[in-house]
């Protein structure tokens, strides 16, 4: 009888110390992105997300909670910092001032692999850790950005006093130009070109079509700015929580989506270059000497202001960060 006891009680010992190993289920990672569910900027984190989630075979999964309309975009970083949500797909220049005084990713001219390869992304990944923030990597990189308007110039200083949508990549340049920037989200470019409360808007060439931007607004300025500005960021209580092998899973699925995406994302750009002027949209091109002036004074703007918020981080950056 005794023996009987003792058997069953090591086998319910068995059974309750593997009980929680099997009630825990999968790590799960709630996940926000500034953009909307299906918006095309989104192409390549999707895919990165669908390769983690299918290579962690039930250990680990990346659940999408919601866009702006769970967590609006300017408020994802603080949300991410404490801990409301694990993984944000974000855009830098929303919370860019909170990191170094100034939103700057946008003016690199390397790409995602030559940064890890220069040290850039380990120096990224240093700056984040003080905010509580894991810097996963650059989750889109080809597209680019342009500004467009409803009134044709024939020069860049013709821009001056036109009323210009920004957020805080472009807001230095255009207030260089001699424009009005106004801050706007992105749901409300539609309404004001149709309203006229603004001449234009900066934007990634992504995204136009589909907001529906082509219907109110004319003209696309040709010369080609900055870079796609977008992160993927991880708290970082959850990042150390996670064991060793499935955060070098993300961190090899990140390198990979980075390898092959930045490729995609720009064929993709080119692509929709040409349906918005297939509906309509007209290119203005500045002739080569306004050109070179233009795309200068978008770069020297830029470091300007960051160099100026923020002096020795910011000349360091642009070292780092020039060609």
């Amino acid at each position: 009888m005794k023996r009987c006891v003792f058997v069953l009680l090591a086998v319910l010992s068995l059974v309750f110390c593997m009980a929680p190993v099997h009630a825990s289920g999968p790590i799960k990672l709630k996940m926000v992105t500034f953009l909307p569910k299906g918006d095309i900027n989104m192409t390549a984190w999707m895919a990165f997300m669908k390769d983690v989630n299918e290579k962690a075979k039930g250990e680990l999964e990346i659940v999408f909670t919601g866009g702006p309309e769970a967590i609006p975009g300017f408020k994802q970083f603080e949300a991410l910092r404490n801990g409301v949500v694990d993984i944000i797909f974000g855009c830098e220049s929303y919370y860019g001032r909170q990191v170094s005084g100034a939103a700057y990713t946008h003016l690199t001219r390397l790409d995602p692999i030559k940064e890890r390869e220069n040290g850039y992304y380990d120096f990224r990944v240093k700056l984040l850790k003080k905010h509580n923030i894991y810097y996963l990597g650059r989750a889109e990189f080809g597209p680019w950005f342009q500004i467009f308007t409803n009134k044709p110039v024939k020069r860049p200083q013709e821009l001056a006093g036109q009323k210009i949508r920004v957020s805080a990549t472009y807001e230095a340049f255009v207030r260089k130009l001699g424009a009005v920037p106004v801050t706007l989200p992105g749901s409300d470019i539609y309404t004001a070109l149709e309203r006229g409360t603004i001449d234009g808007y900066a934007w990634s060439v992504l995204g136009n079509v589909q907001a529906g931007w082509c219907d109110v607004c004319h003209y696309i300025i040709e010369p080609r700015i900055y870079q796609m500005n977008i992160e993927a960021l991880v708290n970082l209580k959850t990042w150390q929580r996670l064991p060793s092998h499935l955060r070098k899973l993300m961190t090899d699925c990140m390198i990979a989506n980075e390898r092959k995406y930045s490729q995609v994302m720009v064929e993709i750009s080119e692509k929709e270059f040409l349906e918005m002027q297939e509906r309509g949209m007209k290119l203005i091109k500045f002739s080569p000497e306004d050109s070179r002036w233009y795309v200068n004074l978008a770069y020297e703007a830029g470091w300007e202001d960051v160099i100026k918020q923020n002096p020795k981080l910011g000349t360091k950056l642009r070292k780092l960060l020039s060609p």
